[in-house]
């Protein structure tokens, strides 16, 4: 995963696609692997917008309540 901010949609295409991988028939294990780890950094990075975005819902419901 390449270190410039990515899109959401950027960051679910990578996870959609390393749990592809994971999922193909005759992956090797290193393959899986290096797969099943791509896929744990695309999720972080979109738990991590997810949640940020929920805090500044949060914050300008507070704001106008």
């Amino acid at each position: 995963m390449a270190e410039k901010k990515m899109s959401f949609e950027e960051a679910l295409a990578g996870l959609e696609k390393s749990a592809e991988i994971l999922k193909k028939d005759g992956t090797t294990l290193e393959a899986a692997m290096e797969s099943f780890e791509q896929g744990i950094m695309y999720y972080n990075y979109c738990n991590e917008m997810l949640n940020d975005a929920k805090q500044k819902i949060e914050f300008f419901e507070k704001k106008d309540a």
